[in-house]
């Protein structure tokens, strides 16, 4: 068995592993030796113990938030005999419960997509006879047989390769395929792409066919120790860490502040006979009135709200907070294989064998000729699109009905196929006047091999040395660049050739094609768009550090030379000390990308990572938050993301930042309205305990309730419901590190609601000056504080230049205005403890109400 991570070995020989593995590459496993290694584990990937119900049940009850709404649901039924508020309360915290372990089972599906990724069934040798088995009776120490379209059962030791190469881009980002060959002995600290003499579980045969030695099955896999990463928790959501720090600091205020009216309310009321009564109901009331119980429920439907327009525009959100948090992200670690590139091949220069240099108006013979190998020698097929993929892609290039009529007119007659040996693919075609060997391959393979060169006029002449170096050197420039180079020759016959091997020489050079992984249409302007945001933008790829720098120029992600650093020099010398001074990691493997992760969480930033392999499974679970490509992505990207973009198209990751950032705006209004009103109501309690002793209680425990269900329900919600600015994405007064509740910001809504408990004050004193009773003064206050708190709802907008209407809040304040004024003019007065006013105080009320919301208003338009 051998090992790569950190404390493994760093070298591994092949004669010792075989040993250690006591197996034979020439017969493989006996069936009794084969059973007896089955009882030691089966070739599956690791499932965890879960936690029961009951368990994951009370882990979610004791957050906090969870904690103080089950006491006000308590309180509401028991002291305060209010079933409704309580059942509401607890449906509230029962919701919330759901939501989150609806998300805990997306670990748990990431692994079973995990699983259903692996080979069904492979082929061993089993005492020297091949056998089909299923592949979770594969062994260490089997010999696994390997042809193209097999998906590798386990990790193996290639010990023959016939032209084998393996598409590894789901576990290492590298969009070509990688040639296979033995080797006596491997470097284990260099990448996983470049150990060519390993074929990893879960990769697919391209082409070619080989044989491997069993090394690591199950969790002993690459694959596998993806998955141990995948059953780590995800990290908080920013959202979830400030609303748990919110809701612990609002209680302890409660639990003060009723503590407090409490004890004046007692000094008030002493020698009442019901004052303890009277007192601890109080208490209750405004601590309750205290906490914003209503807050869960505007969170939660804001996130909903924002989950059903980003599905409106092609993107499935899997986790509900992940809205928020993509809003709140400082840093975004983009994949670069199916995240910015398509993944696909595609022809992007052609370069003409004479000039050396790019084909901008090729001549009719030489397009003529390119045309024809790239058809002809060609085991692919476009209608569909099945074979290797850089031959698809030489396809793609030229008409679909063309390939056809050119494969009718020239019939193969011969083939010699591509090796390892040669790197050379020909083929011989009947042609009118003769026969045609055309032939494509490595660069330098056929440049070895031909002698001359077509020219411009579609003649020939002698191929010369300078031609080569040239060639090469165009060649080298290519392939730093990220592109796959094929060289294209040609060589007509007058009779058929009785050895095909021996014909492949004295070749006419054609042209050198260029093939790359385009990048997607859209990559370049999300970069802006993201960048713009102030979101610093990192690509982490598993692929070669030319093709990541190629791509990273290509989509405007802009950097300096040493800002690219490697995953073998990651290991030498471990992360950056800065990471701000790299924004281009290459050859990485899957764990060093979670490394990268936690290196940035733990500096305190807020990390998302976008992502479509396995490769990339771990960062995507462990992330703030995980993006994933729907529609050409694998499975376990999809399961182990908290987004996934259903359409491919990036720039919903910089919508889904906006939208983030506009909920998060949302909520820290409905905050600022809670907070700021009940502070109001607070400040009105003790300032009629303090100051006026002939008042008796200010407000009665039923009045503070009533004043609760009237603006902190409908109207907070109506404000989640804010439309977002158009600007939002590129506000610079956005910080995504914004706290919802800070101490500076509790201090601006302390002085806001002395303004607000100022303005029912002044109506109270107005109403008793100008000779109404206690009773009257009373119901005055409490209808002045009624109206400004529910007007508050549109002071509070004011900041963030909601200027839009918004028929929610319009409807939830007028039907709050008429309710307090159906307590007064309706038969229920006695239950609220009110009295009918007269035109004056109505007019005093009214006010009392709307001047202090003026006065904040002004305030604020002058501070703009």
């Amino acid at each position: 068995m051998i090992r790569s991570h950190p404390g493994g070995e760093t070298r591994a020989n092949f004669d010792e592993v075989l040993k250690s593995l006591k197996a034979d590459v020439g017969s493989g496993l006996a069936d009794a030796e084969a059973s007896n290694r089955l009882a030691n584990g089966r070739n599956e990937l690791p499932t965890a113990a879960r936690a029961s119900l009951g368990r994951r049940i009370w882990n979610h009850v004791r957050e906090p938030m969870s904690l103080l709404l089950v006491a006000a649901a308590m309180v509401s039924f028991v002291a305060l005999r209010h079933p409704r508020d309580a059942v509401a309360i607890t449906a509230i915290v029962i919701l919330n419960i759901v939501i989150a372990m609806v998300q805990e089972e997306r670990a748990e599906s990431a692994l079973e997509a995990l699983r259903s990724a692996a080979a069904p069934t492979a082929v061993v040798l089993r005492s020297g006879k091949p056998i089909t088995i299923p592949a979770a009776e594969v062994v260490p120490g089997d010999v696994v047989l390997l042809t193209a379209g097999d998906r590798v059962a386990a990790d193996l030791w290639i010990t023959d390769s016939w032209s084998l190469e393996v598409d590894e881009s789901a576990l290492t980002g590298e969009s070509l395929a990688v040639a296979k060959a033995w080797a006596s002995d491997g470097d284990m600290t260099l990448p996983l792409g470049d150990r060519t003499w390993l074929a990893y579980a879960g990769t697919v045969v391209t082409a070619g066919s080989g044989r491997g030695l069993v090394v690591g099955t199950g969790p002993h896999t690459e694959v596998g120790r993806v998955a141990t990463h995948l059953q780590r928790d995800s990290p908080p959501t920013p959202l979830q860490r400030q609303l748990a720090r919110l809701s612990a600091r609002l209680g302890q205020a409660a639990i003060a502040i009723a503590l407090v009216v409490f004890g004046l309310i007692l000094l008030r009321l002493r020698g009442n006979s019901d004052a303890v009564e009277q007192a601890f109901l109080g208490a209750v009331a405004l601590a309750v009135a205290a906490v914003p119980e209503g807050l869960p429920t505007v969170v939660t439907l804001s996130l909903a709200l924002g989950v059903r327009r980003m599905a409106r525009h092609g993107a499935i959100v899997r986790n509900l907070p992940a809205v928020e948090t993509l809003g709140s992200t400082t840093v975004l670690l983009t994949d670069k294989t199916g995240t910015l590139t398509q993944n696909r091949l595609q022809m992007s220069e052609v370069i003409a064998g004479e000039a050396g240099s790019t084909i901008r108006e090729p001549t009719a013979a030489l397009q003529d000729r390119v045309r024809r190998v790239c058809a002809l020698c060609n085991d692919a097929t476009i209608d569909p699109p099945q074979g290797d993929p850089v031959e698809i892609a030489l396809l793609e290039g030229f008409d679909p009905a063309e390939i056809q009529r050119l494969r009718g007119a020239f019939p193969r007659v011969g083939n010699l196929p591509f090796d390892s040996r040669r790197k050379m693919m020909s083929t011989l075609h009947q042609a009118a006047d003769g026969f045609e060997l055309l032939t494509k391959g490595a660069p330098e393979a056929v440049l070895a091999v031909s002698a001359w060169v077509l020219t411009g006029g579609g003649g020939q002449r002698l191929l010369t040395e300078q031609d080569r170096s040239r060639l090469l050197g165009t060649v080298d420039r290519l392939a730093a660049a990220g592109s796959r180079v094929l060289a294209l020759a040609i060589r007509t016959l007058d009779d058929f050739p009785s050895d095909l091997a021996a014909a492949e020489e004295e070749l006419v050079l054609l042209a050198l094609v260029a093939l790359h992984d385009p990048l997607r249409a859209e990559a370049a302007a999300t970069v802006k768009n993201v960048t713009d945001a102030g979101v610093q933008l990192v690509m982490v790829t598993g692929d070669h550090v030319g093709t990541a720098s190629a791509v990273a120029r290509s989509a405007g992600l802009t950097y300096n030379d040493d800002q690219v650093l490697t995953g073998s020099q990651m290991r030498v010398n471990g992360l950056p000390t800065d990471l701000n001074s790299v924004r281009v990691y290459a050859r990485v493997d899957p764990e060093q990308k979670l490394d990268l992760v936690e290196a940035f969480q733990s500096t305190g930033h807020v990390v998302a990572v976008t992502g479509d392999g396995v490769n990339d499974a771990p960062a995507l679970r462990r992330a703030n938050i995980g993006v994933a490509m729907g529609r050409g992505g694998s499975q376990v990207a999809r399961e182990a993301a908290d987004l996934v973009i259903t359409d491919d198209d990036l720039n919903l990751v910089s919508r889904a930042i906006r939208e983030g950032r506009g909920i998060f705006d949302n909520i820290r209004k409905v905050i600022d309205y809670l907070v700021g009103g009940n502070l109001s109501e607070i400040s009105v309690l003790l300032a009629g305990l303090a100051f006026f002793p002939d008042l008796g209680i200010p407000l009665f425990p039923l009045q503070l309730l009533w004043i609760n269900l009237l603006t902190d329900g409908l109207p907070a919600l109506a404000l989640g419901f804010d439309r977002h600015r158009e600007d939002l994405l590129y506000r610079s007064a956005f910080s995504s590190a914004a706290q919802l509740l800070s101490l500076r910001r509790l201090a601006v809504l302390g002085i806001r609601a002395l303004v607000l408990a100022g303005g029912a004050i002044a109506a109270l004193i107005a109403v008793r000056n100008g000779g109404g009773s206690w009773e009257e003064a009373r119901t005055a206050m409490f209808t002045a504080l009624v109206a400004a708190h529910l007007l508050y709802a549109y002071v509070v907008r004011l900041p963030v230049g909601s200027n839009h209407f918004n028929p929610r809040l319009a409807a939830a304040a007028a039907a709050g205005l008429l309710l307090q004024i159906g307590t007064i003019v309706g038969p229920f007065r006695d239950v609220f403890g009110v009295v009918t006013m007269d035109g004056q105080a109505w007019v005093i009320s009214a006010l009392g109400g709307l001047s202090p919301v003026v006065v904040l208003a002004l305030m604020l338009q002058r501070r703009r």
